[in-house]
């Protein structure tokens, strides 16, 4: 990516820095007594469960003739668009970027000796919401907070040290785009916010506006991903499949919702649900928290092969397709879930914001003991400090530093699935076994002024059963529900942790 870099960093020289901004200072070129140096660009995608890239090139130019040998002139640039992929269960759809860029020179030339420090950085936060047919409802909002910082000292002929009154410029601005299908190039809306006498304002939308276009991008590239079957959301039956055996002409009441893969139930449409063999009521209906969608599934008056149903739907998290299989072995059949989310803590004050959000889900998928364990994490954390300063008589807020890390990690292993049942007690026990899910990568980002270093690191799915188990009713049928929810958590005191395990699991008639 090293074209695009250099491509912005002239832009940035052409747009965002105008000469008076730079006043006698310009970045020399080779011809005029330098050696410049840039090492590698640092490019990459998003990390897992984001869409977007990260940019980042830095420029060096030291002097090497007797006119230019003590100084110095590095120049840093950062952009960075990241949207995640999947949109929240409630249906927003967020993400953020990053537009920072530094230049620094220093002369240490004897009696010439003097620095000078200018920065740029634009922080925009997207937040968009998606309607319950899957698609991006409305335009989405980018804020934007853009501050704009020189600072410097020069030594005089007599050798004193003169260090300039530091300038700091703040703007906000909020920029609309309306995301476009086919990954395409958004259409933008008009700005609003910012003071046009406080300085940079031009370069604030400039810069905001390049921003949404590449973010406007990567949100259309999310819209594609989430619209495709089973990526973000998929569909829970109650009872699980393969966990029921209907007679021949007989009747399978089944409850149907769509879930994130961290587990939240969401609202959204089944638009066909239809029969593999014999028939499924209705066809057709909505679902949401506490209102699944009630389905009577009614076998085949004959044995034949592939029965059950297929339910297609749309939601407000993306889209789903799931299958409803009958037919029982001699071992044991059905699902076991579990899931824990940690969801809430999240605000805002004058000087803060702050989000954290994390969802574990693990669930076993067997039939006659043997089956599929699918595990999916996901972590979200951030925060942003600001910082108050006098300037013209007034006290503006700036950006000061931020940082956050996640990342979102999913994988399938071999399972398996027994139940032990102690009759001098009269309880039985489920035991579960599954082979490790592979790794992730775990993104961590942290920013002071427009100075911003990255890294990864690993992200684990981590077993979080608990034993499950229950008075004996049926030999030949096992099922319970386990639900605790912890409240007052986090910092504002409004999050909170929701643990849940379900089992149910069926087998063909015994009388051990």
């Amino acid at each position: 990516m090293r074209s695009l870099a250099n491509f912005a960093i002239v832009a940035l020289y052409l747009v965002v820095y105008p000469s008076r901004a730079w006043g006698q200072v310009e970045f020399p070129k080779a011809s005029d007594g330098y050696h410049i140096t840039q090492p590698p660009d640092v490019s990459r995608a998003a990390p897992a469960g984001y869409e977007g890239r990260y940019d980042e090139a830095t420029k060096t130019a030291e002097g090497n003739t007797p006119a230019t040998v003590g100084k110095r002139y590095v120049v840093h640039f950062i952009l960075s668009n990241q949207v995640k992929t999947c949109p929240l269960a409630d249906g927003r759809s967020e993400g953020e970027g990053v537009f920072a860029v530094s230049f620094d020179f220093t002369n240490t030339r004897p009696n010439e000796g003097s620095t000078l420090h200018i920065g740029m950085r634009a922080h925009a936060r997207y937040k968009g919401k998606v309607g319950d047919n899957a698609v991006m409802d409305g335009p989405v909002n980018a804020e934007i907070d853009y501050t704009f910082n020189q600072s410097g000292s020069m030594r005089g002929p007599n050798g004193a040290l003169a260090t300039s009154a530091p300038s700091d410029v703040a703007q906000h601005i909020t920029i609309p785009f309306t995301v476009v299908p086919g990954m395409a190039a958004p259409n933008i809306g008009p700005f609003a916010g910012g003071d046009p006498l406080h300085g940079h304002y031009a370069q604030a939308v400039g810069v905001g506006t390049a921003l949404v276009y590449w973010a406007g991008i990567y949100y259309s590239i999310a819209e594609t991903k989430w619209l495709q079957e089973n990526t973000c959301v998929q569909v829970a039956f109650d009872p699980p499949s393969n966990s029921r055996q209907p007679v021949l002409g007989g009747e399978a009441k089944v409850n149907a919702q769509i879930k994130t893969k961290g587990g939240e139930i969401v609202k959204g449409d089944f638009d066909v649900v239809r029969a593999r063999a014999g028939g499924v009521l209705p066809g057709n209906g909505p679902s949401d928290a506490g209102a699944p969608l009630k389905l009577t599934y009614t076998a085949p008056s004959e044995r034949v092969n592939n029965t059950g149903f297929v339910a297609h739907a749309k939601s407000r998290a993306g889209v789903a397709e799931g299958e409803w299989k009958t037919g029982l072995g001699t071992g044991w059949s059905g699902q076991i879930s579990v899931s824990k989310v940690d969801q809430g803590d999240e605000g805002n004050t004058e000087l803060q914001d702050w989000s954290n959000y994390e969802a574990t889900r693990i669930t076993i998928d067997v039939r006659n003991g043997v089956g599929t364990a699918n595990g999916y994490h996901e972590s979200r954390h951030s925060g942003v400090n600001r910082r108050k300063a006098l300037r013209g008589g007034a006290i503006v807020l700036l950006f000061d530093n931020s940082g956050s890390n996640g990342g979102t990690v999913e994988g399938s292993s071999k399972a398996t699935a027994d139940v032990n049942f102690n009759k001098t007690s009269g309880k039985y026990f489920v035991g579960v076994g599954y082979d490790p899910f592979p790794a992730g990568t775990q993104h961590s980002s942290s920013c002071i002024r427009e100075k911003c270093t990255e890294s990864d690191s690993p992200l684990y799915i981590e077993g979080i059963f608990l034993p499950m188990s229950g008075a004996i009713d049926d030999l030949n049928h096992v099922h319970g529900t386990q639900n605790t929810v912890t409240s007052h958590l986090g910092r504002s005191g409004n999050a909170t942790q929701t643990f849940t395990m379900i089992w149910d699991l069926a087998r063909q008639g015994t009388t051990q």
